[in-house]
């Protein structure tokens, strides 16, 4: 393999930081050094006064020409953005690593090679994770995008779903458009037993999710009353959000968890180890990591079919996906149908095996290799 330099752009510093974009930043980064290639963080000072107070300004204009919408799809972000990166820290490399920030992309001034990671596209996110913003605003994210794709020598997305559209939508060649999935930021998988579920006729359901609404949080609760209704005594344990509305004080609350605090860390993991089922109805996902997280430690997953989401739950394979229209007695009665078929032993086999090939950051590493010695 050719020795190069990577050039690695992020917000914060992906040697230390486990939470930012999920553990993205720090995981691919990880990823790419475990690849045998050097790497190293080009940081553009997010923690200044300077940075912030610029970037306060430049938010302030973008709403005052196009209302709302997302500042960073914009060419005047990107411009400004562009500037703290100095032309000389990217002397000393051969390949430059940008991963989902559009503004970057478009503002970096270099002739190098670029490689844009991201889990969704523009025109995918509009009306289905991004509401309400203005005809202007749609244009000019249009515009920002296509450009932040034709300008990346090669595009990275987590998922088929972020790839179809970078080539269809955005016009970008198919040969140089990859998918990468996400991998499990676990350092360890477990070997899962069905045995308890059925000798104690009980169920312990995990989700975990930040935005309660959008993860589906009430359907899951549903789910788990229908289950305890039929006779399965079930317990849904709710990871990731800091507030829980009242009407379901009553269940298993764990809250927010900070993986970069090593005891909140090793509390969020025990939790994938003691259920034997993850469960995430949500509304709309460009991939996520969490998927990858249940993957590792053998855990069947109900999730609905939305956005990327096939990469990572295969029906009757590793789980289930159901229909955005799906209610919460509908999923458990799927978790009822799979629990009376015994097919929990059989998910997890297929759960253990989609991460072993596919949803686990040596793959990950390993595919990344491999693209480089192909390509340079």
């Amino acid at each position: 393999m050719k020795k190069i330099k990577i050039g690695y752009v992020s917000p914060v510093n992906p040697e230390e930081d486990r939470m930012a974009w999920s553990g993205t930043y720090y995981n691919t980064f990880h990823a790419i050094r475990d690849a045998g290639i050097d790497v190293k963080w080009i940081s553009y000072g997010t923690n200044t006064f300077l940075f912030k107070f610029v970037t306060f300004i430049t938010k302030c204009a973008y709403r005052l020409i196009y209302g709302k919408g997302s500042s960073e799809h914009s060419r005047i972000m990107a411009k400004v953005h562009g500037l703290f990166i100095k032309r000389s820290q990217l002397e000393d490399c051969d390949v430059v690593f940008i991963p989902a920030q559009i503004d970057m992309v478009v503002g970096i001034r270099t002739n190098l090679p670029i490689i844009y990671y991201a889990d969704g596209t523009f025109k995918k996110m509009i009306n289905y994770q991004w509401f309400g913003y203005t005809q202007s605003a749609i244009r000019e994210g249009e515009k920002t995008e296509l450009l932040g794709i034709a300008k990346a020598k090669y595009n990275f997305r987590s998922s088929q779903w972020a790839a179809d559209s970078t080539i269809k939508d955005y016009g970008a060649p198919e040969e140089n458009t990859y998918i990468f999935p996400f991998g499990a930021d676990v350092p360890q998988e477990r070997k899962f037993s069905s045995e308890p579920i059925y000798k104690n006729k009980s169920l312990k359901l995990l989700f975990s999710g930040k935005e309660w609404e959008r993860k589906g949080g009430n359907i899951a609760v549903d789910a788990a009353r229908y289950l305890n209704g039929i006779g399965i005594k079930t317990t849904i344990f709710i990871v990731g959000v800091k507030e829980l509305p009242k009407q379901y004080s009553g269940d298993k609350f764990i809250g927010y968890l900070d993986k970069n605090n090593g005891k909140e860390l090793k509390k969020y993991l025990k939790l994938y180890s003691e259920c034997n089922a993850f469960i995430l109805p949500t509304r709309a996902e460009c991939a996520g990591i969490v998927f990858a997280e249940a993957n590792s430690y053998g855990m069947p997953i109900f999730a609905t079919d939305t956005g990327g989401i096939g990469n990572y739950v295969i029906n009757g394979v590793n789980g289930y996906r159901l229909p955005l229209s799906a209610t919460g007695k509908d999923f458990g009665k799927l978790i009822e149908k799979v629990y009376k078929n015994r097919e929990f032993s059989q998910l997890s086999k297929g759960a253990l095996k989609t991460y072993s090939e596919k949803t686990n950051w040596k793959s990950w590493s390993d595919n990344f290799r491999n693209f480089i010695i192909k390509n340079f």
